[in-house]
This record gives C-alpha cells, sequence and structure tokens, in this order.
C-alpha cells in the first residue's frame, strides 16, 4: 500500500474507543421482526439516526449496514431488512448526514466544496461508527457483516470496501465512482444542471477539494470478489462509462445490469442482492411467504 493511499485512509480515522452514547427505543414487534429507532453520536458532531431491524431469537445473526440514496433517508431499505432478518441478520439502516436535522444545507455544495468534503468524510466515518455499534451487540456475529448502499450510500459504499476490513460482502446499487468527472458521451440531468450554475473556477476548485475522496481510490483496496455492483441500463446518473470505471478500479467484483432506473424498483435487483447476501453472510433461507423474491 502506498504512502498516498495511507494518507487519504487516515481520513477516515476515528477514535473507537469513544463511547458510542446508543440511545434505543423499545423493540415494536413489526411483520414478525423486532423494529426500533436507534441513535448513536458521530464523531465529527450530532447523532446518527437509525433504525434497527432484528430478528426475535437471540442469534448470534449476521450483521448488515444499509445506507439510502441521495433523495431517500433511512426508511429506503426497510422491507428487506424485514426479510433480512427473517433470514437471519440484523440491519441497522442510516440516516446520511445531509438528511439530519441539525443539517445545514447553505454551508455545503459547489459554493463551499471544503465543508462538502468535511459532510463526505462523515458519512463514511459514521457508517463504520455503525459497524462499531453492530458489533456490540450480542446478537450480532462480527465474522459475517455486509453493507448495502444505493446510490449515494453505494457511491460511498466503494471507499467503505476499501477501509472497513470487517465487513466481508459489499453490494453497491447504482454507485459512482468519483464526484468530479463528467462523461461527456453522456450528458445527465445532474451534470447539465451543475455546469449551467457553476463557473469553471468554482468547479476546479470542487474538483481539488472532493477528488482525494474519490471511491474509486480505495475499492481497490477491498478482498477480491467481496463487491456486488448493480447497475440500471437506464439509469439518468450513472452512465455506462462511470459504471465501467468503478468495475475497474475493484478486484474481481461480481456486476449484473438490471432493465431499470436509478430507483432501482425492480424484483430482480433485489433477489439477486438477496441471494448474493445469503450465500456470504450465511444466512437461512428466507420464508416461504418471500421466497419468490430471493429465489433463482
Amino acid at each position: 500500500m502506498g504512502v498516498l493511499l495511507l494518507l487519504l485512509l487516515a481520513q477516515f480515522d476515528y477514535d473507537r474507543q469513544k463511547p458510542l452514547a446508543v440511545e434505543e427505543s423499545p423493540a415494536e414487534l413489526v411483520e414478525g421482526v423486532n423494529f426500533r429507532e436507534i441513535s448513536y453520536e458521530s464523531p465529527h458532531g450530532g447523532r446518527v439516526p437509525a433504525y434497527l431491524i432484528a430478528p426475535l431469537g437471540r442469534g448470534p445473526y449476521a450483521g448488515i449496514v444499509f445506507v439510502h440514496w441521495g433523495q431517500g433517508n433511512r426508511s429506503e431499505f426497510i422491507s428487506e431488512a424485514i426479510v433480512y432478518a427473517k433470514a437471519g441478520a440484523v440491519s441497522l439502516l442510516i440516516d446520511t448526514p445531509h438528511m439530519r436535522p441539525d443539517f445545514d444545507g447553505a454551508r455545503d455544495g459547489f459554493e463551499n466544496p471544503a465543508n462538502t468534503r468535511d459532510t463526505y468524510v462523515q458519512l463514511v466515518v459514521d457508517i463504520r461508527r455503525g459497524f462499531d455499534l453492530l458489533t456490540t451487540r450480542n446478537n450480532v456475529a462480527v465474522g459475517r457483516l455486509g453493507y448495502v448502499g444505493h446510490s449515494l450510500g453505494a457511491t460511498w459504499g466503494g471507499a467503505i470496501a476499501g477501509v472497513e476490513k470487517r465487513a466481508r460482502a459489499f453490494v453497491l446499487i447504482g454507485g459512482l465512482p468519483n464526484l468530479v468527472d463528467r462523461d461527456t458521451s453522456y450528458p445527465t440531468e445532474m451534470w447539465q444542471r451543475i455546469e449551467s450554475n457553476y463557473s469553471e473556477e468554482q468547479l476546479r476548485a470542487y474538483r481539488a477539494f472532493i477528488l482525494p475522496l474519490s471511491p474509486e481510490r480505495f475499492v481497490g483496496d477491498a478482498e477480491p470478489g467481496s463487491v456486488f455492483f448493480q447497475f440500471a441500463r437506464y439509469d439518468r446518473f450513472i452512465s455506462a462509462g462511470a459504471a465501467a470505471a468503478f468495475e475497474a478500479a475493484a478486484r474481481a467484483p461480481h456486476v449484473r445490469w438490471y432493465a431499470t432506473g436509478h430507483e432501482f424498483n425492480d424484483l430482480a435487483s433485489v433477489r439477486d442482492r438477496a441471494v448474493w447476501l445469503r450465500e456470504r453472510l450465511q444466512l437461512e433461507p428466507v420464508l416461504p411467504l418471500l421466497q419468490s423474491i430471493v429465489a433463482r
């Protein structure tokens, strides 16, 4: 590992001995599994709101951290987490920093690239802290941890795959290898809006702050075969070129494409990641009522 990569990895360091200061509500029974609100302190300030969805038994079970897309929140993966609870996994679904009540959106964006960088670093650290939380639960097996992220969660899941050695399986759904390069052959809505609203000077400054954090710089440090990329053929944000760059940065990833859009509101991608996680995290077969989702 080169000196530069070590310096970049150090951006995501934090004090793992600092108390999590967990606050959680009593468990509520939802569709036959335990569902509770939970939160923990962020090393970068404030608290991380989350849902914890778990089987009724004592375990030990697999543990999965879920991170939503940029337009969503921690509720995105509730239905899947219930499925995984029935298959033997404890799931932590967090809100990213920009979805929290104390987030000041005026501090981020292309006008404030340094603050935007800090927000992305906080997201990666908060996800790592989520793995800390799972490993403190008596019903979680520390050797059976996984990660699922969509869009924003998939983009920064690339960094997580490189720095978080406790997890053994990463599902990255519609993510970008970086947030600064535009595929000129694919004029996405996002880049059209960006280039119409910001000057070249602002874009250069943003690139200088954000490029060193690019997930494609870290994902290659994940164990070979531990990353499952899911891409959409009709994605309005992710071009084939961006997908290829992310794939090329990883080592022996599993890759599948789906006839859907960026929202991934199809059953095939749900089924495939469930089957893949079941194999790698040693989950039990899903209840017959849900078998149509996960069975091939």
